[in-house]
């Protein structure tokens, strides 16, 4: 398309979730566990990933927030399965 910036990605009805913002959502969500610096850079650049999402036009805003929703969800679950980040936990 002439006269844009950043050229379009992806297909307007293929665009839900986001699988970056799943990606993200799970990460930043197990990224709970670390220090405060280490866990907020985690979500920091979670964040400007997602971000680019919708500024390319590759999903809209609801997409990347059902996509981190998702995320963090699967996360969340899988701790609970597996005992990550359980203080005092051995093996």
């Amino acid at each position: 398309m002439r006269g844009q910036l950043f050229p379009l990605s992806g297909r307007a009805l293929d665009a839900f979730p986001s699988g970056h913002a799943v990606h993200v959502g799970a990460l930043a969500s197990a990224a709970a566990v670390l220090s405060p610096a280490k866990r907020n850079l985690a979500w920091g650049l979670g964040a400007v990933l997602v971000s680019t999402r919708v500024f390319l036009l590759a999903h809209w805003a609801s997409d990347v927030l059902a996509g981190l929703a998702i995320g963090v969800a699967l996360e969340r679950v899988i701790r609970r399965l597996t005992g990550f980040g359980r203080q005092g936990r051995s093996g």
